[in-house]
C-alpha cells in the first residue's frame, strides 16, 4: 500500500533538443528554495516518481511511497556511465540538471544522469507529516537503502545493468556517495563524494573558525565587528528588561524568553547561523541564476517594465545602506553583501547592524530545518559550537 496519494506516474517533461549541459542547522544545512525551481528554455526537467519501500530494514513492513527523481539524457551514450546525483537536507532542484561540473563530466564519458531526492525532504514524503514517530524512517541508512533500490530497479527496468554507476554528492550527500561505495560496492562503481564529512563528531568547533578566516578575506575588519555585535547580544541577554527590545530589533514572532542558557544558546546560534550559511554556500553555483536574473532585468528596462527597488533594478549596487538589503535574494547573497552590512555605519552600531542582517535573512529564507534537526540529533552531531577562541561569535558552548 502507498503511504500518500501521490500519482503513480506523475511527471512532466520539458527538452529542448539543443541542451546544454545541484542542511546547516547545526549539522551541514543547504541553502534551498522554498518554491520549485522553474522550468526554463533549453533545459531538461523531467520530474518523475519512483515507487520506493517505506522501511527496508523490515520485511514485515510492506508500506510504500513516491519518491522524487529527475533524468537529462542529453549525453547519454550506450558505452557511457550511469551518474546519480543525490540529493540531501532540502529540496531536489532541477539546476543541477541543467549545470555543474558532473555534467561537463556526463557530456565527456557519455553519461545517462539521473538525481534521487532525500526522502523527507522536497517533494519526497513518505509519511503524512514530520511528528517524531513518523521521523524514525528518516535516516542516513535508510536513504543509503533507497539509493541501493533505486539502482538496481532502474538498471533492470531500463537496461542499465551492464553500465557503471558513479555516485556524487556534496556535504551530506558526498557523505551518502562516500558511504554508497562502501556499503554497496556491487552496484556502485565510483563515488564522487565533495566536502565530505564521512567521520561524524559531536563537537564542531572549528567550523566557526572556517567563517572567520572567510569573512576575514572580504574585509579584515568584518569577523571583529561581528565579535563585537555578537558580544553586545550576550551582554543583553543576561538583563531581561533588554527583551523587549530585543525582540523588537531582531522581529521576533513573539517576546523573546530566555529562562535557562540554553535558550541564550539556541538565540545566539540562530543568528550565527546566518552567517555561517552564507560562508558555505557563498556564490554557490548560482552563477546562472543571477545571469537569468540580469538577463529578465535588462529586457525589463528596455521595456520599461521595471519595478523601482526591485532586486532587479539593483543588481549592481547589492545593498544601499537601508535596513532592508534591495536587490539581494537568496541566491545572490554573499560573503560580500553581509560585510558591507556590518561596515555599514548608517545602519548604526555593530549591534544594530547585526539586527539588520538577520531581518533581512528572516525576509529572504522561510525554510523549516526539523527533518535535519532531526538527523543531527540522532545520528551525526556536527554542532558548531563556539568552543574555539579563534571565531567571531559568542554564548553557544558545546
Amino acid at each position: 500500500m502507498e503511504v500518500n496519494n501521490m500519482p503513480p506516474a506523475c511527471f512532466s517533461v520539458c527538452i529542448n533538443m539543443a541542451v546544454q549541459r545541484k542542511a546547516r542547522v547545526k549539522g551541514f544545512k543547504k541553502f534551498s528554495e522554498g518554491q520549485d525551481p522553474e522550468c526554463t528554455t533549453g533545459c531538461v526537467c523531467e520530474e518523475l516518481w519512483f515507487t520506493q519501500k517505506l522501511d527496508h530494514f523490515n520485511g514485515a513492513d510492506s508500506r510504500q511511497w513516491k519518491q522524487r527523481f529527475f533524468v537529462n539524457e542529453a549525453f547519454s551514450r550506450p558505452e557511457g556511465p550511469v551518474f546519480l546525483m543525490i540529493g540531501g537536507e532540502g529540496p531536489a532542484n532541477v539546476a543541477w540538471m541543467q549545470n555543474g561540473t558532473w555534467l561537463k563530466y556526463a557530456e565527456k564519458l557519455g553519461a545517462l544522469c539521473f538525481m534521487l531526492e532525500h526522502r523527507f525532504y522536497g517533494k519526497s514524503r513518505p509519511t503524512s507529516d514530520l511528528s517524531t514517530g513518523n521521523l524514525r524512517f528518516l535516516s542516513s541508512r535508510q536513504a543509503l537503502a533507497d539509493l541501493a533500490h533505486f539502482l538496481s530497479v532502474t538498471a533492470e527496468t531500463r537496461g542499465l545493468s551492464d553500465r557503471n554507476w558513479v555516485a556524487f554528492g556534496g556535504s551530506y550527500p558526498g557523505s551518502l556517495a562516500a558511504w554508497s561505495r562502501l556499503k554497496y560496492p556491487h552496484l556502485i562503481h565510483a563515488s564522487v563524494a565533495t566536502s565530505a564529512p564521512v567521520h561524524a563528531t559531536v563537537n564542531f568547533p572549528e567550523y566557526l573558525e572556517v567563517v572567520r578566516r572567510s569573512l576575514a578575506s572580504e574585509n579584515a575588519d568584518c569577523p571583529k565587528i561581528v565579535e563585537e555585535a555578537s558580544n553586545t547580544l550576550v551582554k543583553l541577554l543576561k538583563d531581561p528588561k533588554t527583551y523587549d527590545n530585543i525582540t523588537k530589533d531582531f522581529n521576533l514572532c513573539s517576546k523573546l524568553q530566555i529562562q535557562t542558557e540554553m535558550d541564550s544558546a539556541y538565540f545566539l546560534e540562530t543568528l550565527a547561523g546566518n552567517f555561517m550559511d552564507v560562508v558555505q554556500y557563498n556564490e554557490d553555483n548560482r552563477g546562472f541564476e543571477l545571469k537569468r536574473r540580469l538577463e529578465k532585468s535588462r529586457e525589463e528596462q528596455r521595456r520599461g517594465t521595471n519595478a523601482p527597488g526591485s532586486c532587479l533594478s539593483n543588481t549592481k549596487s547589492e545593498f544601499r545602506g537601508t535596513s532592508r538589503f534591495q536587490g539581494v535574494t537568496g541566491t545572490n547573497i554573499t560573503i560580500k553583501v553581509l560585510c558591507e552590512a556590518m561596515s555599514d555605519s548608517s545602519l548604526g552600531d555593530p549591534y544594530q547592524r547585526y539586527a539588520a542582517v538577520a531581518r533581512f535573512m528572516m525576509e529572504a529564507f522561510s525554510v523549516k530545518w526539523r527533518q535535519w534537526v532531526y538527523q543531527t540529533c540522532t545520528e551525526f552531531g556536527f554542532y558548531q559550537s563556539t568552543d574555539s577562541p579563534d571565531q567571531p561569535f559568542s554564548g553557544f558552548p558545546l
